[in-house]
């Protein structure tokens, strides 16, 4: 917006920020958002109910427990997500991934 402010044009406004000037008029047509950024809203993830239970072995691993270790005892316990989900999913993404 302070780009916009100062160039008076989008496409001006849009370089000075580094984004498109179609990203500058989304944002100048929104005046009641106030230049606040677009929220994505949060949905649940198959992870979720799950996410206590990887705590309690990254916790006391000093997030040593590896990813795919991780993965085979959640399916044990029931989850029916991805690998790639659970590694990538709340305090799971700290997990040391498999070389």
């Amino acid at each position: 917006m302070n780009a916009y402010d100062l160039t008076g044009s989008l496409r001006d406004a849009g370089e000075l920020a580094g984004c498109s000037h179609h990203t500058v008029k989304h944002y100048v047509e929104r005046p009641s958002a106030g230049g606040e950024l677009d929220r994505s809203a949060a949905r649940p993830q198959l992870i979720d109910e799950h996410l206590l239970k990887v705590e309690e072995w990254v916790e006391p691993s000093w997030g040593k427990v590896r990813a795919d270790v991780a993965h085979v005892s959640l399916v044990a316990l029931g989850y029916k997500g991805s690998e790639r989900t659970s590694r990538s999913a709340g305090p799971g993404s700290h997990l040391p991934q498999p070389n």
